[in-house]
Parts: structure tokens; C-alpha cells; sequence
């Protein structure tokens, strides 16, 4: 059996298009599940998810005893019975070779799993000017081990419960990554799977790129408070330097409606890395 864990809060406008993906990647295929964990939704994402149960093999989970997409990570793989896990998120699309790419791999011995990440179909030119990239997989995540993105990984449940799911104190960014590295710390190589991949749904205002880039930069200080003791360095003296550079310099993007949104990201960057280190008590810049 295969599991597909969702974690999803208030998903109901764009749950619908990732379960008819799902729906077209199973296919023919009978040993697939897909679990709905609910972190506490208060839109129609209950409803949605229920009226696919003709379709699919799909049950709905109550995730919602705190936030968190660890939290619902946690319930989901708890309450999934398959010995393979795959996560992705509510607002994307799944390929229709995603669930065949990803099944290969396990197939061939491998435990822990990430795949590409395509942000072309689903994201105007302008918004993914503001990423600075059209796709995304494995890499190395601030200079430590590689890492892959939580919107597409799979792993087995012998991972799962040797690392005890995932750590819930992580909210808002670092949550996949430190998921990922304890499990290669245990032992586990992340296996790169370039066919499976996931089209990303990027966040398309200035304000929810904001929140988001200082989260995922904030959530680097409490990865490094975490993983300093196995090798993890920090960044040198002078990156603030070379940042706040950056950023004066290249001021006037933020007077041009192409490039603002690059501009916004790397001040969010690093006045996100700034509440990071104050929050968690490590020099992190």
C-alpha cells in the first residue's frame, strides 16, 4: 500500500485541482491511498475532500488538536496504512507520472525520497522572476546536508518511526529540512527522483512572499541551534554585510514592478534571520 499523506488548513479553493491530478496519477493503480490531514479548517476543505470518495481511496483525518503542517504530517502518516508515505500540499498539482516515478524508486531499495519541484504551469513569468527560478529539487540547504521541499518527498515508514515523525516545534519553514536531515544523520541517503515531479503554486502577492521568505529565513536560526553539534557552520561574519549590500545597491528594484518582488523576498531574508537568531539565542545572520 501507498500512502498519500495531505496536510491542508482552509485548502477548499484549490484542493479540488491537486485531488484531479491525484485522481489522473493513480491511474489503474489499486494500493493507493490518500489521506486529508485537517489542521482545523474552517472553509469547505472537509466536504471537497469527502465528495472524491467515489473517485478515490481517500479518507479525511482530524488533524486539528494544534497549527502546525507538522502537526498534520504527524496525523496523516499515523493514521495512513501504507509502509510507503508520499506528502504533498493542497494548492499544488501532482504530475501524471508523479505516484509511477516515486514507486520506482521505493522499489528499488530506497527510503528516503524528494522530487523536482516546477513552477512554470502554475505561476506567471512575473511571479517566477520574483522566485529567480523556474524549478527547484535537491540542494544544499544553508551550506549543511541536501534537502528537498515538503510539497514533494516520499520515505517509508521504518524512516517515519525511527525519527518519530515529524518535529513540531518547527512552524512557518525549516519543518521539511529538519525532517530530511535527521533522517541522513540516521543513515538514510536522500535519493533525488527527477521524474516525480510536483508543479508549485508560488505565493503571489508581495505580502505573502514577505511572510513567507522571513519565516523560512527566521527557521534557519532554530535549525542551526538544532544541528550545530553535527557540523552544521554558521554563516560567515560578513553575510550581513554582503546582504545589507545587496540590498542598498540594488535598491531601485524596489521602484520596478519586475524585479520588486526580488528585492522584497531577500529583505524579508534578512530580517528574517535577524528575528531568527534573537528567538532562538544562536548568531545567526
Amino acid at each position: 500500500m501507498l500512502s498519500i499523506v495531505m496536510p491542508v488548513r482552509n485548502g477548499a479553493d484549490l484542493l479540488s485541482e491537486q485531488l484531479d491530478a491525484i485522481e489522473v496519477a493513480v491511474g489503474a493503480l489499486n494500493e493507493v491511498e490518500v489521506i486529508v490531514a485537517n489542521n482545523g479548517s474552517t472553509d469547505q476543505t472537509e466536504s471537497i475532500a469527502r465528495s472524491y470518495q467515489h473517485r478515490l481511496r481517500i479518507r479525511v483525518v482530524d488533524a486539528s488538536r494544534s497549527p502546525g503542517i507538522n502537526v498534520a504530517r504527524n496525523v496523516g502518516v499515523r493514521a495512513a496504512a501504507g509502509e510507503r508515505i508520499l506528502l504533498c500540499d493542497a494548492d499544488d498539482e501532482v504530475d501524471p507520472g508523479w505516484i509511477e516515478a516515486m514507486t520506482a524508486a521505493f522499489n528499488e531499495g530506497k527510503h528516503l525520497l524528494a522530487g523536482p519541484i516546477d513552477y512554470r504551469r502554475l505561476n506567471d513569468a512575473g511571479t517566477r522572476q520574483w522566485r529567480g527560478a523556474d524549478s527547484a529539487s535537491v540542494y544544499h540547504a544553508v551550506g549543511f546536508l541536501p534537502s528537498g521541499h515538503g510539497a514533494n518527498v516520499g520515505f517509508t515508514r521504518t524512516v517515519f518511526d525511527q525519527l518519530e515523525g515529524f518535529d513540531e516545534s518547527f512552524r512557518g519553514g525549516g519543518d521539511d529540512t529538519d525532517f530530511l536531515w535527521r533522517g541522513q544523520l540516521a543513515g538514510f541517503k536522500l535519493h533525488e527522483v527527477p521524474g516525480a515531479v510536483v508543479h508549485y503554486r508560488l505565493r503571489p502577492s508581495l505580502g505573502d512572499l514577505w511572510r513567507q521568505s522571513f519565516n523560512y529565513s527566521a527557521a534557519e536560526a532554530q535549525l542551526a541551534q538544532k544541528f550545530s553539534s553535527d557540523g552544521m557552520h554558521r554563516r560567515k561574519a560578513t553575510a550581513p554585510l554582503t546582504d545589507l549590500w545587496w540590498l542598498v545597491s540594488r535598491a531601485p528594484f524596489a521602484l520596478n514592478r519586475g524585479r520588486r518582488g526580488s528585492w522584497v523576498r531577500r529583505l524579508a531574508s534578512f530580517c528574517g534571520r535577524l528575528r531568527g537568531a534573537v528567538r532562538h539565542r544562536v548568531v545567526w545572520w
